[in-house]
């Protein structure tokens, strides 16, 4: 495998970070000779979309090396407000199937509501999100779940990069993925860079739908050329109309 390169990247996860800034607070992205304008300009519309964006919903999988090993895929439905900041997520298909997630800024005294599918499922538990347990098989904290993290930390990246001089043109390939026209960018040598990450980054790989201008593919790898992190985005939905009730363990429509 080709090591990937990539200019610019956060990770949209089961564990994303802060909300972005305001869209009033929106701004051009700093233009470089190096980078080609059909990449700077799909990330301009990636930035501004969210920049505008009071919630969505997704389906996603997530796939993550933990221990040293490559978990299985998991798929889940994914909702995710701005303000408040509230995430409702549900495990679609196995594993897990059945499980449900809430997490929300203003209820719950910011306890994560939690419940397993099937006969595990009795109980609702509330659980501390930076805890043992609810960081369990997961390599980031539920907080970093979602796309304005994303966009934020995509933003930021590119603003410092301006700042010191080292804009640099990423590899990029066209592809399909889940039957969406996708360009890829890519870097190598991440290094650091990306100062919250739970391991030494050595390649990422960030995929854009070119109609819609959403991320559909993510991927990051170690500094020693194992696949950390692989999450995939399917049918999203800009205009969901979400509400209280979608982040509420009393919906009729949930099983807590």
């Amino acid at each position: 495998m080709r090591a990937p390169r990539l200019s610019i990247l956060a990770a949209a996860v089961i564990g994303g970070l802060s909300a972005v800034a305001n869209a009033s607070e929106r701004s051009p992205l700093p233009a470089a000779r190096e980078v080609p304008e059909q990449v700077r300009s799909l990330v301009q519309r990636f930035v501004d979309q969210v920049d505008a964006l009071p919630g969505y919903q997704v389906v996603m999988t997530k796939q993550q090396r933990i221990g040293g090993t490559l978990s299985p895929a998991e798929t889940l439905l994914l909702k995710q407000t701005r303000s408040p900041d509230c995430r409702y997520m549900k495990w679609i298909a196995e594993p897990n199937q059945g499980r449900e997630v809430i997490l929300c800024s203003d209820r719950y005294e910011g306890k994560i509501k939690v419940h397993e599918g099937g006969l595990l499922g009795i109980a609702t538990l509330s659980l501390d999100p930076d805890g043992s347990l609810a960081r369990q098989g997961n390599l980031r904290p539920i907080r970093q779940a979602g796309v304005y993290n994303m966009a934020a930390m995509l933003k930021a990246d590119i603003q410092r990069r301006a700042a010191s001089g080292t804009i640099d043109a990423p590899d990029t390939t066209e592809r399909d993925v889940d039957g969406q026209a996708s360009l890829c960018l890519h870097r190598d040598g991440i290094g650091r860079e990306e100062q919250n990450a739970p391991y030494p980054i050595g390649a990422a790989e960030l995929c854009f739908d070119k109609a819609l201008a959403m991320p559909t593919e993510v991927r990051f790898w170690h500094q020693n050329g194992q696949l950390m992190e692989h999450y995939r985005f399917r049918q999203w939905n800009l205009t969901p109309g979400l509400g209280a009730k979608d982040f509420d363990i009393d919906n009729p429509d949930y099983d807590f």
